[in-house]
């Protein structure tokens, strides 16, 4: 019955797909040599020659065909962070997870069909590090009905940015020996621009605004206030909440909400809007870390500001997600099954560090891990085959997953899921914060309809439980956002009913074409062999050590 209802949803789907408005892009990804925090110059990451890579707006139902061709010498593959990608999960730009990426001088297709979401996404590159590198941008998808009156739509992004490659920063740490602490970004992009340069925000009076803030840092975390005015929080990562007043917003990597803001009556002040770029784990330097940045809400030309005095950020309301309610009341999932990932964190001699939620580093495979799902016939239902290093756990069809994410660690991470959202239901503390000069995490458990979203922050010491349902066949990456952990290992892979995988998905003749040319298999396990056979991989990083 399960099989009819999902080929009747796929049919439904493709229907959809055949009467669809279609988006058409091109996009040539280079570099472009070229200052962009207005004081030192080095190759950026650009498309079609030109920085920043311009905002895709399209309307929910679309189809977005976006056609990519790579001018980097090295590989390079699209996410579109935050799409669910039904059946496609060839399109999920996920290298060696998904695909196998686009090699130099290729050219290859990515096709996102929107009918079933909208809302804050963004895209960007997922191939080593060319986020950093200035491989992102916002992904509007506007809703055909607004979920609620505004008059204008605005969108704010932040970027943190740095004159070097994320490889050479992480270099120069370890040279200093200072590998546990990530790389620092010293400057702020909004808009795609140095901060202190940025165009104001227009207000006019009485007008309702809703505005697109989005953290598309790497390793920065962003506090976003507007003294004077009042925000109401009504979505959370493209999922819509129960409206919000919130006095700031405290954004992760990777993180993005909508906000209503009425404007004032009067065009008599001006207003300034204010963004913190800091991270826990960088110790504090006075004009460097945290770095402070604001900007013009303008009435009018000329206006004097108003004055609105200081407020300690202990005393203001904030946009915890633990404490939103998702829109449509979707209620507290049960629990079927408990998933428990530690995060761990290991600095061999060499001064890179490792982290995991297990025992092992995550690293790529010898074939990327959806091939293997689809080719391993009964044996993709086993962990096995798909190696160590994948960290892999097979989902069944059908049950509800909680995530028991635990952070004994001095770090903040920012964990994202690929192709879906979770529920976020309980957070408290881990280990001993205060005696590591942290603050500890106070418990608090959601409400009736916790809020869904595809990135979260577990703060420092502490454990947060997340639950999210298995309604389909996919494999979905759930890996830290912030790149110090991301990079070195803190990924695991989920495995959802590879009966269904290998029933409904068809991989493009040009995807299989993208592995061939790069040398790469497109069957058997993480090696490439059959069965548990894992001759020539390489062997996995033990990071759990104790």
């Amino acid at each position: 019955m399960l099989f009819l209802i999902w080929e009747l949803l796929l049919l439904l789907n493709s229907a959809a797909i055949g009467f669809a408005e279609r988006v058409e892009l091109f996009w040539d990804i280079g570099r472009l040599n070229i200052s962009r925090d207005g004081y030192n110059t080095w190759d950026s990451i650009c498309v079609n020659n030109a920085v920043p890579i311009p905002p895709v707006h399209v309307t929910q139902g679309d189809v977005l065909v976006l056609n990519v061709r790579n001018s980097l010498d090295v590989p390079t593959a699209v996410h579109a962070h935050g799409i669910y990608h039904n059946y496609t999960d060839y399109y999920d730009g996920a290298e060696m997870v998904t695909e196998c990426g686009i090699p130099p001088g290729e050219n290859f297709t990515y096709v996102i069909d929107t009918t079933t979401q909208a809302g804050d996404l963004w895209i960007h590159g997922h191939v080593h590090s060319q986020l950093t590198d200035g491989f992102r941008t916002p992904f509007i998808i506007h809703e055909k009905v607004k979920p609620t009156t505004y008059d204008k739509d605005e969108v704010l992004y932040f970027e943190d940015w740095n004159e070097r490659t994320f490889e050479d920063m992480v270099a120069i740490d370890a040279k200093l020996k200072l590998a546990d602490i990530p790389p620092l970004y010293r400057t702020m992009l909004i808009n795609g621009v140095n901060a202190n340069t940025s165009k104001s925000l227009h207000f006019e009076p009485r007008k309702r605004y809703r505005l697109r803030i989005m953290s598309l840092s790497t390793s920065s975390w962003i506090k976003f206030r507007m003294p004077g005015h009042t925000m109401h929080v009504i979505s959370k990562d493209g999922v819509e909440a129960v409206p919000m007043e919130v006095d700031g917003l405290d954004l992760g990597p990777g993180q993005r909400v909508s906000i209503i803001v009425t404007a004032h009556d009067t065009t008599e002040f001006n207003y300034m809007y204010n963004v913190t770029l800091y991270a826990n784990f960088i110790p504090l330097y006075p004009g460097l870390m945290p770095r402070y940045y604001s900007g013009l809400i303008e009435y009018q030309k000329n206006a004097p500001l108003a004055n609105i005095p200081a407020v300690d950020d202990a005393q203001l309301v904030w946009n915890d997600v633990i404490n939103m309610q998702a829109r449509d009341r979707m209620p507290l999932l049960p629990v079927d099954r408990q998933i428990v990932l530690s995060i761990k964190q290991f600095i061999p001699e060499h001064g890179i560090p490792y982290y995991s939620f297990g025992d092992y580093a995550f690293n790529h495979s010898l074939v990327p891990i959806l091939f293997t799902a689809l080719s391993m016939g009964e044996l993709a239902s086993n962990s096995s085959v798909y190696g160590p290093q994948a960290q892999a756990h097979i989902l069944q069809y059908g049950e509800s997953i909680e995530l028991l994410v635990y952070n004994d660690n001095s770090k903040d991470h920012s964990l994202h899921l690929h192709r879906g959202e979770y529920q976020v239901v309980e957070v408290g503390p881990y280990g001993d914060a205060v005696a590591n000069n942290h603050t500890a995490v106070e418990f608090q458990k959601s409400g009736p309809s916790p809020m869904r979203c595809d990135v979260v922050t577990v703060r420092a010491y502490s454990y947060i439980k997340l639950r999210f349902h298995v309604n389909r066949g996919m494999v979905a990456l759930f890996h830290c956002h912030m790149m110090h952990g991301g990079y070195f290992g803190l990924a695991a892979t989920f495995i959802a009913a590879p009966e269904l995988l290998q029933k409904y998905v068809k991989v493009p003749e040009e995807a299989i074409r993208m592995c061939k040319l790069q040398g790469i298999k497109t069957s058997g396990n993480a090696a490439g062999n059959q069965g548990f056979d894992m001759t020539g991989l390489p062997p996995p990083i033990l990071v759990n050590r104790e």
